[in-house]
This record gives C-alpha cells, structure tokens and sequence, in this order.
C-alpha cells in the first residue's frame, strides 16, 4: 500500500477557520482530480491540519508518478511517504526501523523522533533512546545529533501500530488554485 501525508502551506494553517477548511477542501479536490488520472482506486482524507492520500499498489512506476504530480500541486509545502506496519515490542519496531534506514545512515548525522499513542510498556523516549541507539550501534559511521540532523527518523505508534516517514519530498507550496479571487488593475501611463 502507497500512502503519503500531505503538509499543508503555512498560510493555510494560520487562516480562520471557515477559510481554512475552503482551501483545504480545494487542494483535497485538485489532489483527486491530479491523482485519479493515474489510478481510479486512490483515496484523499482530509484530516483538518494535513491530508492523506492512500492507495493499494505497492508499484514503483506508479510510486514515481505520484510523487511527480504531488510535488507540482500548488498548496502543498511537503510531502511524506508514510508506512504502516504491525509490530509485537519495541526490539521488533527498532528492526523494522534499521531494515528501511540502514542504508541511507552511513556517514550521516540523526536522531529519532516517536510521538506515541496507547498504552505501552515503555514512553515515547524510551522509544527514541532505544531505536537511536540500536540505529548508532548498527551502522559504526552514523552518528547521533538531536539538533539539527541530517536525516530524522519520525515514528507514530498507535496502539499495536506504527507509522513510518518512509521519504519526504518538497511540494510547490502556495496557495490551492483556484482560492485567490480574481483582481482588476488599471494601470495608465499618464502622471
């Protein structure tokens, strides 16, 4: 399953409420309109401060394409390739973790970051410091840096789930079109 998170552009996210939601719901119709041209199956949820676009291929060729056309979709200042994925305790999530960022590490600075959600036996920094560290132990030229890092591993545990940043890629930003009115200017030559 392709899934990605779309953030919004900061002027979006600062607006009231009712035109808020009005240009959300544009850039949720322009990513539809952009995206079905290349599957029928892909679904967008608006989920207020971000939104996500899903659907169930696993295609390279599709994965590239979709990529390409979100990166071009004005409003969006970025946006990530997310994985979801089951896990039984933290060891299990710190190997899913290392099979997905292993090889981009080497010679890099990091750091983890988890937001979690549920009841677990261990906090949202035990997760960081466990995963960190088994990460820095793994690949011997990484290194840990929790201020401004090269590479941030971003983790959202929820219950018996995990969401992985998988990629992030930079989007057009802006505003969604067609959500600026149209302006009349008269512009003459005299003084």
């Amino acid at each position: 399953m392709l899934e990605f998170i779309i953030k919004l552009h900061p002027e979006i996210s600062i607006k009231s409420k009712s035109v808020r939601k009005r240009q959300t719901l544009l850039l949720e119709r322009n990513i539809k309109t952009i995206l079905k041209q290349l599957d029928e199956q892909v679904l967008v949820t608006n989920n207020f401060d971000h939104l996500t676009v899903s659907i169930d291929s696993n295609c390279s060729d599709l994965r590239s394409r979709m990529i390409e056309r979100l990166a071009c979709i004005p409003g969006i200042v970025a946006f990530s390739q997310m994985q979801s994925l089951e896990f039984t305790d933290l060891h299990d999530i710190f190997l899913q973790v290392a099979a997905v960022y292993q090889t981009q590490l080497p010679g890099k600075t990091f750091c983890v970051r988890v937001r979690r959600q549920g009841t677990h036996s261990f906090s949202s920094l035990d997760a960081e410091r466990y995963i960190g560290g088994g990460l820095n132990q793994l690949v011997s030229s990484a290194r840990v840096q929790l201020k401004k890092p090269d590479i941030t591993i971003k983790l959202e545990i929820k219950q018996d789930k995990f969401l992985l940043v998988a990629e992030t890629f930079a989007g057009m930003g802006g505003f969604p079109l067609p959500s600026q009115s149209d302006v009349l200017s008269l512009i003459s030559g005299e003084l």
